[in-house]
């Protein structure tokens, strides 16, 4: 009889080991990390610009390992302009690629003044080589093809760690415009970022992360919304996110030069995901933020144990020593 229950302990146990072992081993499953977003660095000839990029990228690198930071997000308004062989955009990539080196992917993200200073084109050329090495160390890395009708539309997504991440060129092409546009048509942005979003993994709530330049929501003040999408199209965007508003956590932007929180919802106060505009690294004071000096970073710290994703966001200040005096947002 001893012998029986040795057995039976020792089964009982072996399988409540593989049990474990499966479970800890899943995609996505108790594992933790952070990215960072950087806004607007406006690498444009500035040496403060510059400067305090540089500052933001060396706060990245030194807190990496303290702050568990994998990923790093540029949103848009990198750089553009410049002299041969001295281009701004590959000046601002050659301190990004600071972030290869030091084991943290980063992403580029397409800005509006690219496009508007017409290096939409030097844009994907400067950072091709980057979605390249993107290709190989993120999961199932997509990218739209370009050019279509003359746009390099950069549409792409990946997968990490329990989470999907979707970024969509939603900037306008026409001369002068700074607002949004959805570019819906054969090969545009927007079917492209709809079936991306039908296809894309749910095995869990809150999983889906849009990143974008210019943020998919509209403030109420008509000085800020010029720059953003208009009404029509925001009830599209609205009606398509309704229905997977339980996977679609946030869309992080930069674009209006603000730290800013605001929630999407429907006409019933329903919500359907929230917009987390991030300021730029440099000093633009812009209506109605304080005037500060800071080197801004958004810290997302993320939780993809259980069936939710959770995200805690940190406002920090890249020129402060001490890193935990960021911010809650």
């Amino acid at each position: 009889m001893l012998n029986i229950i040795k057995s039976l302990f020792s089964t009982r146990f072996a399988l409540t080991l593989s049990v474990m072992v499966i479970l800890t081993t899943s995609a996505g499953y108790g594992e933790t990390f952070s990215f960072a977003v950087i806004a607007d660095p406006h690498i444009d000839g500035n040496i403060n610009h510059k400067a305090k990029f540089i500052s933001a990228v060396d706060w990245i690198i030194s807190n990496k390992d303290k702050k568990d930071i994998q990923l790093v997000f540029v949103v848009g308004d990198i750089a553009w302009g410049g002299y041969r062989p001295n281009r701004n955009l590959r000046i601002a990539r050659a301190i990004l690629d600071h972030l290869n080196h030091a084991g943290v992917p980063y992403i580029p993200v397409i800005g509006d003044n690219e496009i508007q200073r017409r290096c939409e084109k030097e844009f994907e050329e400067t950072f091709n080589k980057q979605y390249q090495y993107l290709r190989s160390v993120l999961g199932h890395w997509r990218k739209a093809p370009t050019p279509v009708d003359g746009m390099y539309l950069q549409n792409f997504s990946f997968d990490y760690k329990g989470c999907h991440f979707v970024s969509c060129d939603f900037n306008s092409r026409k001369s002068g415009d700074e607002g949004g546009e959805l570019h819906d048509f054969t090969g545009g942005s927007w079917p492209w970022f709809r079936n991306d979003i039908e296809t894309c993994p749910k095995a869990k709530k809150e999983s889906i992360v849009i990143v974008t330049h210019i943020g998919m929501f509209r403030t109420g003040f008509a000085s800020a919304d010029e720059f953003l999408f208009s009404r029509d199209e925001m009830t599209r965007v609205k009606s398509f996110l309704f229905d997977y508003r339980e996977y679609v956590d946030s869309n992080y932007a930069g674009h209006i030069h603000q730290n800013w929180h605001s929630v999407v919802w429907t006409g019933l106060f329903t919500t359907i995901y929230h917009v987390r505009t991030t300021d730029e690294t440099w000093h633009c004071r812009q209506w109605p933020e304080a005037d500060d000096k800071e080197v801004t970073i958004r810290l997302v710290q993320v939780n993809s144990d259980g069936n939710t994703v959770s995200y805690s966001q940190h406002l920090i200040n890249a020129q402060e020593a001490d890193a935990n005096k960021g911010t809650q947002q």
